[in-house]
């Protein structure tokens, strides 16, 4: 992309023609205008107007591509992700660059011609405004009637951080203003006479205001600070790209091939049809490759559905299919849930192996809730005929149950009532807590109240919908599950069943905080099938004939790499159980007589107890590298109000320092409630934001705030560790300290207690802290001055990455809600700082 301080880039369209005046960096033109292609499809007035108006803002090659685009729809779509990749904040809810523009473009009919550099000036940094100026505008007139001079004065704006002078030339009576630079051409004269000049401080002097020479003669930073502020954000270079190839139009030049398209409505997922779809591609001609001694093909499908004119939505699948000799065809499958009414299906398949592509369109017509038939002849092929037990499973969805989840950030405990919304007929709805059954009903509404217990803990509740004593509809949600939890379940296939032609693999998907999962990639037994990139997590799978036991594998991903899978065996008889293997794991810290970290130390030298029996450690490391998760819980309400500063920037020193790419930090803060300010997260400029904008005020809930910041790790595997900075007791708490000590022993987390001002010298308030941070293998620091916080997030730092990991597989049999105390010893003697003990 050429660089530039503002691109202006105006269309001429007439016809199908398109062309373009010459871009312009400050004044001059660039050496060969870009023109645009005659694509041959009509462009609206719309998105002319559109490619107008935002060209300050765009790139030479955007625009290209913007113009070569055949279809409405995909021109909306480049709309979307144009500003999507330009967000300076996606934090927030509103794209602060966009509102810019949209603002500029309703004012600039009469504030600025097309043309203009103030207009990128305005669009890029607001509204001109100093410290010290009024509006942050001077006008001056030159000699030459025709001439003029503005200088505007930026106090700080989202492109650059410190006072400057944007100085706009305008050189003529019917052109545009120029941002000037050093070099530029001028026509101006002054009054002694004389040649013309190219020196901007004689150009209208006399007329400036007293400060403007002042300004002026900063050339040195000048220039380097127009490209700053005028540059337009560059996004990832890489998103023109990425839209390309996630596009259903074909490359230019490639080799076509031909498939066949076959679709059915098989039932419905609440108000939406089920369509299960088949590409079916000739195995004659697919491109085959050998690894390992097996021959495969690959394939990647990306969809549009279009409705109305407008994408309804685009979807991408990769698949990864067995190559054999007997097989004439290739099959493609997978389902999509549709609205009712008219809507046309485009596809592109890409034949990796074979290097060509191929593109299909279908218009649909997705029936309404009362039938399922599709517009086309009902599907004869062989392929949907052995799929017939895999649409028995979609066609399933007719009979729906949905448990309602719980108030998110909120913390149940004692009875509490849970309600299953269902649609179709059932006979029964039986509820299990923690896999027990606690209450079946046969007649709705289908609700019902259940214990949670006084301690706050994740519970696992689950409905199961029955009809003709058949299970066909379950559904589960955990109670006072944290926002860290990150899972996949395979609801279908189910055991106990007996599947001979085909399945359909229906995946449940928990991500922490609800982020996007990355993929989800199905297998057969161990055999890659397909790779999906957007709900629904559903996949058709025919199965290998005359293999009876087999078993479906998901795996999730997420953007950063973590995974976690579920595994379902398919046609598996009653004497195969599966076993899952838990081991404790103790994050322990070994220290001195001076309290320093003792290092090096093997095996050999640690003994595990739990309640008294020694036990056999499987794993040991010494863990300086494992990742962290880390948790900030800060302490902002009323009496915080002059040590918040403080805090804050202690805390983000500690971020920059402690948190590397591997390891996340969160940020809550509490006063009366608990609130998440960043969810866990590597990208230290979130917890600056974040910290940057706490305020103190209201009371201090130190236990429920407590409570919400360890339930919010459930999920995270692996070393956890909350620094919890307060100076104060607790005043509105609902839950009590035993409840929140309970809470502390079932989480897994390492407390570091931090206690400022003299509410701690209160012994009650001292032993809170002490108890908390010794029971979880932490540490309690009180402190006099802030002074001193600097060296305790540096200890903190220090111990966090110190640390032993110990796993050992509990030979106690004790009842799961009961507490197993654990104890580690070292040998040469030193002090051992873990958890006290756990519930499994």
């Amino acid at each position: 992309m050429k660089s530039r301080f503002v691109a202006l880039l105006v269309l001429a369209l007439q016809a199908s023609a398109v062309t373009l005046v010459p871009t312009r960096i400050g004044a001059q033109e660039l050496p060969e205008p870009v023109e645009a292609v005659n694509t041959g499809a009509p462009m609206s007035r719309a998105h002319q107007k559109w490619l107008e108006d935002v060209a300050p803002l765009m790139s030479d090659e955007e625009f290209q591509f913007f113009v070569e685009i055949r279809e409405a729809y995909r021109r909306d779509s480049f709309i979307r992700e144009f500003w999507e990749v330009r967000d300076p904040d996606p934090l927030t809810r509103l794209n602060e660059l966009e509102v810019r523009w949209k603002e500029f473009v309703e004012r600039s009919g009469f504030r600025f011609g097309r043309g203009d550099d103030r207009a990128g000036a305005y669009i890029l940094n607001g509204e001109p405004g100093g410290w010290f100026l009024p509006d942050g505008r001077e006008v001056s007139r030159c000699y030459a009637k025709s001439d003029a001079l503005e200088i505007w004065f930026y106090g700080q704006s989202e492109q650059i951080y410190k006072r400057i002078p944007l100085i706009f030339l305008k050189r003529g009576l019917a052109v545009p203003y120029e941002i000037w630079q050093p070099g530029m051409s001028l026509r101006a004269v002054p009054r002694s006479g004389g040649l013309p000049t190219t020196d901007i401080r004689f150009l209208c002097a006399e007329e400036l205001m007293p400060y403007t020479m002042a300004v002026i003669n900063q050339m040195i930073s000048y220039e380097q600070d127009v490209i700053a502020a005028m540059t337009p954000p560059r996004p990832p270079p890489e998103w023109l790209a990425t839209f390309a190839a996630n596009s259903t139009s074909l490359p230019e030049g490639v080799e076509l091939f031909d498939v066949e398209l076959d679709v059915a409505f098989v039932g419905r997922n609440q108000n939406r049809a089920a369509m299960q779809a088949v590409v079916g591609i000739a195995s004659e001609v697919a491109g085959v490759q050998t690894f390992a001694e097996r021959k495969l093909h690959n394939f990647s499908l990306i969809g549009d559905l279009v409705r109305d004119g407008a994408l309804f939505e685009s979807f991408r699948y990769r698949f990864e299919l067995a190559a054999a000799d007997e097989v004439e065809i290739v099959p493609l499958v997978f389902t999509r849930y549709l609205r009712s009414g008219p809507a046309t299906l485009h596809l592109r398949i890409h034949d990796i192996f074979g290097a060509q592509y191929a593109r299909v369109s279908l218009d649909l017509d997705a029936p309404s809730a009362e039938g399922f038939e599709s517009v086309r002849p009902k599907p004869t092929s062989g392929i949907f005929r052995m799929l017939a037990e895999a649409s028995e499973a979609a066609a399933r969805g007719e009979r729906l149950l949905r448990l309602v989840p719980p108030q998110q950030g909120s913390i149940h405990v004692g009875y509490r009532r849970f309600e299953a919304r269902t649609v179709g007929d059932f006979d029964r709805v039986t509820f299990l807590l923690d896999d027990r059954p606690v209450l079946t009903k046969r007649r709705p509404p289908y609700s019902v109240e259940l214990n949670l217990g006084n301690v706050p803990s994740t519970h696992l509740l689950r409905a199961v919908g029955y009809f003709e004593d058949s299970e066909v509809a379950m559904d589960e949600i955990r109670v006072n599950q944290g926002g860290q939890r990150f899972r996949v379940h395979i609801t279908e296939p189910r055991s106990g069943r007996l599947y001979e032609d085909s399945v359909t693999a229906m995946v449940q998907v928990d991500t922490p905080d609800a982020r996007p999962l990355e993929r989800l990639e199905i297998f057969l037994n161990e055999d890659r099938l397909a790779t999906l990139y957007q709900p629904p997590w559903v996949q058709g799978i025919l199965l290998p004939e005359g293999e009876a036991l087999a078993y479906v594998r998901a795996v999730a991903y997420l953007p950063d790499g973590s995974s976690t899978e579920d595994v379902q065996f398919i046609n598996a008889p009653d004497y195969l159980e599966e076993v899952e293997v838990q081991y404790v794991e103790l994050h322990s810290l070994v220290v001195d007589g001076n309290g320093r970290p003792i290092l090096n130390l093997e095996q050999d030298a640690f003994r595990v107890f739990e309640d008294g029996q020694e036990q056999i450690v499987r794993r040991f490391e010494y863990i300086k590298d494992l990742p962290i998760h880390a948790g900030l819980l800060l302490d902002t309400s009323a009496s915080m109000k002059e040590d918040l500063l403080g805090v804050t920037q202690e805390a983000l020193t500690f971020a920059r320092d402690a948190i590397r790419p591997e390891d996340r930090m969160s940020v809550v803060s509490f006063a009366s409630q608990p609130k998440v300010e960043v969810p866990f997260s590597n990208d230290i400029s979130e917890v600056e934001r974040a910290l940057a904008g706490l305020e103190a005020r209201g009371s201090t809930a130190l236990y429920d705030s407590l409570v919400f910041a360890l339930t919010y790790f459930d999920g995270v595997k692996g070393q956890k560790a909350l620094l919890l900075l307060s100076d104060g007791k607790d005043e509105t708490s609902a839950f009590t300290e035993e409840q929140a000590m309970e809470v502390a022993r079932r989480s897994g987390v390492i407390v570091y207690g931090i206690g400022l001002k003299e509410v701690f010298d209160e012994k009650a308030a001292r032993k809170v802290l002490n108890r908390l941070s010794r029971e979880t293998g932490g540490k309690a620091y009180f402190l006099d001055s802030l002074d001193e916080l600097g060296a305790v997030y540096e200890e903190i730092q220090t111990e966090l990455r110190s640390r032993y990991l110990l796993a050992y597989q509990s030979t106690s049999d004790k009842d799961e809600n009961q507490f197993r105390n654990v104890r580690v010893e070292v040998n040469p003697r030193g002090e051992v700082r873990t958890m006290s003990g756990y519930y499994p």
